[in-house]
């Protein structure tokens, strides 16, 4: 299951989406509500991926590129993961 936090340049708040089995669909959500109509706005898009019972995950860091999510391969969300304490339950915890 995934969902999205939209991150805008002009504002401090961030818009978020419904859950949904697959990525596609948030990439329709994002398309038909609006949310991306600005592309010079959008700072970035995380995409979480959690479960029943499950503290989500960052999944990955997406821009919005010609009207479709594009995954940024330059920020790992693995490591943004483990210094936010993300995925513990999932074995991604560092000890220090």
């Amino acid at each position: 299951m995934y969902s999205a936090q939209v991150y805008y340049n002009s504002r401090e708040s961030h818009a978020l989406t419904p859950i949904y089995p697959r990525i596609g669909l948030i990439e329709t959500y994002l398309h038909y509500t609006g949310l991306v109509d600005n592309v010079d706005d959008i700072k970035e898009i995380v995409i979480l991926k959690g479960g029943r019972r499950k503290m989500p995950t960052i999944h990955g860091y997406y821009n919005w590129v010609n009207g479709k999510l594009k995954l940024d391969k330059s920020k790992p969300a693995l490591i943004h993961n483990v210094l936010y304490g993300l995925g513990a339950d999932r074995g991604y915890f560092w000890h220090g």
